[in-house]
């Protein structure tokens, strides 16, 4: 089996598939996937390092690379080849949260899908399949976006594998970090860039800041001190740089820097992100998808949400940069912000309570974790790796 791998970045369920079709007996792999060189450096290239030829998605030779490959299965992210790459589409998503797709974008995933395997994945198809976390997650792709059921192969987070047993420990990974993972605690931050701003939009939290971002700077300036009180790291994970506006971008780490117990990263340069849920001791969040890997930690999570009934102004990333769509009054939700394995908070007010409690309580959240867990994500059980593996061997193996 000729397996391709045509995706973004080597994260998450994506990287933890990569690393088992690579060990997997009779496959052939090939990875097309942005940032090789600085997944190169990081420490899990170290740990587990990938056999299978890799290249740059966006390189000139690529495409006749793949295209010489001969794949059986192209094995997609939320980015598609523009040529015929295999006859059979296997789609994985990024993450499981909270946000909904918007319709628009649903539907250009389907075109793609439809133009490479020449079969419409609203009806049954045999060389089509898509990965769902869950029966929910099936679900809401069925009634949705209109997948086909058939389509649809519930298998959990792969992910969870890595997350479940990690290739490395906290001392192992301290080197890789300015901060002292070791002898301090660390809260980790990660914000959705699908706001464009920390805070959603009209939403403002009234005490801090006049404009948007005078709010955000204010509002990560007492996180950093609230950290400190606790002699704790901060851990910020932010997007890939070119998703940020100038001017904003230059402010946060301008913010960062004049903590000193305050890494700031980006996702483009370094892009291990499993390190960041291992060493971290708590996360703080808006919503972003990824804070729902960090519950299988069991560590505390908070939860910064709009409150009901508020409009919510969502961002696009478009050819000339980050614009902001329109604001909804009924935000369309996959899951209910509420919903979610940790603490909920609205304010600024709230978060910093939160804060405090996640590292007086260490253990606060680890029942609502594994509730949540349990209603969302299909046997987390280090095994959903090689279920996936065995979706793409039979997608593989069905008659054109």
């Amino acid at each position: 089996m000729r397996v391709l791998l045509w995706v973004s970045t080597l994260q998450a369920d994506i990287l933890a598939l990569a690393l088992a079709l690579d060990r997997h007996p009779g496959t052939e792999l090939l990875i097309a996937a942005d940032g090789l060189a600085e997944w190169r450096r990081e420490p899990i290239a170290r740990v587990r390092p990938l056999r299978a030829a890799m290249l740059e998605r966006e390189d000139r030779g690529t495409r006749a690379a793949a295209e010489a490959f001969g794949a059986d299965v192209v094995v997609c992210d939320n980015h598609f080849p523009e040529f015929a790459a295999a006859p059979r589409l296997c789609f994985l998503w990024h993450g499981l949260g909270w946000k909904a797709t918007p319709p628009r974008d649903v539907e250009e995933r389907l075109r793609h899908i439809a133009r490479l395997t020449g079969q419409d994945p609203r009806r049954a198809a045999s060389r089509f399949v898509a990965q769902c976390y869950h029966d929910r997650d099936r679900d809401w792709r069925v009634h949705s976006w209109g997948v086909a059921p058939e389509n649809c192969a519930v298998v959990g987070s792969c992910f969870s594998d890595l997350l479940l047993a990690p290739p490395y420990t906290r001392e192992e990974l301290a080197p890789a970090y300015r901060i002292d993972v070791t002898a301090r605690k660390t809260l980790l931050l990660n914000f959705t860039w699908h706001y464009g701003r920390i805070f959603p939009g009209s939403w403002q939290p009234s005490l801090l800041g006049r404009s948007p971002m005078e709010a955000d700077l204010a509002f990560l300036r007492a996180i950093f001190a609230r950290a400190a009180d606790h002699d704790a790291n901060v851990l910020f994970c932010l997007h890939d740089r070119w998703r940020y506006e100038t001017a904003y971008l230059a402010a946060l780490h301008r913010e960062a820097a004049g903590f000193p117990h305050v890494e700031l990263k980006h996702k483009n340069e370094r892009p291990d992100n499993l390190a960041d849920l291992v060493v971290a001791d708590a996360m703080l969040s808006n919503l972003s998808s990824f804070v729902t890997f960090f519950y299988h930690t069991g560590r505390p999570s908070i939860h910064l949400c709009p409150p009901a009934g508020k409009p919510v102004r969502f961002s696009r990333l478009g050819r000339f940069g980050l614009r902001a769509r329109a604001a909804e009054a009924a935000p369309a939700w996959m899951n209910a912000p509420d919903d979610n394995g940790g603490l909920t908070v609205f304010d600024a007010a709230g978060a910093l309570a939160a804060v405090d409690r996640a590292f007086a309580e260490p253990g606060c959240c680890a029942e609502r974790s594994r509730e949540w867990l349990a209603a969302h994500i299909h046997a987390a059980d280090g095994k959903t790796s090689d279920r996936m593996v065995q979706v793409i061997e039979a997608l593989a193996g069905r008659l054109p």
